[in-house]
């Protein structure tokens, strides 16, 4: 099971992402850093919609993952939000499936 298939399940073991992109456009009314849930709005429903190499977004975009981490660790420490520790854990997954990698130049 390829790790965009993996991450596809958790999303549907969660509610689905139709779910899950409500309650992401729900909790994006809580902040003025709207760009977060939009870039996640994005890149979880492309998830749906189209073949993505995820291991190599990954290894590519691993600052960006542990900023967005960091951003919802933030974001989350005074709501409590269930979909927003999912989210924490879904992206933590993605990366240490990839831990280890690294892109040769």
């Amino acid at each position: 099971m390829t790790l965009q298939e993996q991450m596809t399940q958790k999303i549907n073991d969660f509610g689905g992402i139709e779910k899950l992109t409500k309650d992401m456009e729900r909790l994006r009314l809580f902040t003025k850093e709207k760009k977060w849930f939009d870039n996640m709005i994005i890149y979880f429903n492309s998830l749906y919609t189209q073949i993505i190499d995820v291991e190599v977004h990954a290894v590519d975009y691993h600052k960006a993952s542990v900023d967005t981490v960091e951003f919802l660790e933030k974001f989350n420490s005074t709501r409590k939000e269930p979909t927003v520790k999912f989210l924490v854990d879904l992206i933590t997954f993605k990366l240490s499936s990839v831990s280890g990698i690294r892109r040769i130049s």
